[in-house]
């Protein structure tokens, strides 16, 4: 009886120790799908927290950075790795519905993995509503800095090929530096060809402007204010570098692309 009962305390406590680990393991899942989507990181301390008292867990530690996420259980640590970062404000808006429920008590653990899992797989916006969108946005800002008709048309047209491109570099090292090089190159390039195969096409500056804006990175921007004026001072300075990195990027592709073209014969504009 003494063996039998020792037997079923060991059976109970690999029990707690399977449920312990998958509950952590859940709590990184939400605190990855936040930082890798855009989220700021003291809203994914929030969450983490959020979901571990609604859990039953009270001893549970969180710092979250731009590149890694520490999470600590009753003396267990679990290190998250963020190797992709983006912008995809619908899987951030599900995370938090499903850590909201899970703190109401409202959703089991089995129903939390599903969901979660779920918005991992999600795609997010398909190519064929994300190229007009660019396009519609490029001719937009044109037209705010003071671009007219034909100014919109063109930057329309390099907003188009500015986003087809994209895709090329989303599973590439860097490919968000090389992304925003080549749409700033092709943009600068675009609109100075089509100065010189129309004379009377005089809105450069603004179509150039136009064709770019949609590449910058404002978002970021406000994200690592968000962090640094909640006292996250290391994930705040190195959002707000890397929001740097990738206007200069831009930047540099359109330095390249209107040297090419000067190279080529042309005049700067």
């Amino acid at each position: 009886m003494m063996k039998l009962n020792h037997i079923g305390e060991a059976d109970g406590a690999k029990g707690a120790d399977a449920l312990r680990e998958r509950q952590i393991s859940l709590l990184c899942l939400a605190a990855q799908l936040i930082l890798e989507n855009g989220g700021e990181t003291y809203r994914v301390e929030e969450t983490v927290l959020r979901m571990a008292a609604g859990f039953g867990i009270l001893d549970v530690n969180v710092a979250a950075f731009t590149t890694s996420i520490f999470v600590e259980v009753g003396g267990r640590m679990r290190i998250c790795r963020i190797n992709r970062r983006g912008t995809n404000l619908t899987r951030i808006e599900r995370t938090n519905d499903v850590s909201r429920r899970v703190a109401q008590g409202q959703m089991t653990l089995e129903e939390a993995e599903e969901a979660l899992l779920r918005v991992k797989r999600y795609p997010g916006c398909p190519q064929r509503v994300l190229i007009p969108a660019f396009a519609l946005s490029a001719g937009g800002f044109c037209l705010l800095f003071g671009g007219q008709l034909d100014g919109f048309i063109v930057a329309f047209i390099m907003g188009l090929i500015v986003q087809m491109i994209q895709p090329l570099f989303s599973k590439m090292e860097m490919g968000a530096l090389f992304g925003n090089f080549f749409g700033g190159l092709i943009s600068s390039v675009g609109v100075m060809s089509v100065s010189i195969l129309f004379p009377a096409f005089t809105e450069v500056h603004s179509a150039i402007v136009g064709g770019i804006m949609p590449l910058l990175t404002g978002l970021l921007m406000t994200t690592a204010m968000r962090d640094t004026m909640y006292g996250d001072l290391v994930s705040g300075m190195s959002r707000a570098l890397e929001a740097l990195l990738l206007a200069a990027a831009v930047a540099l592709g359109v330095y390249a692309g209107l040297s090419f073209i000067v190279m080529m014969g042309g005049t700067m504009p």
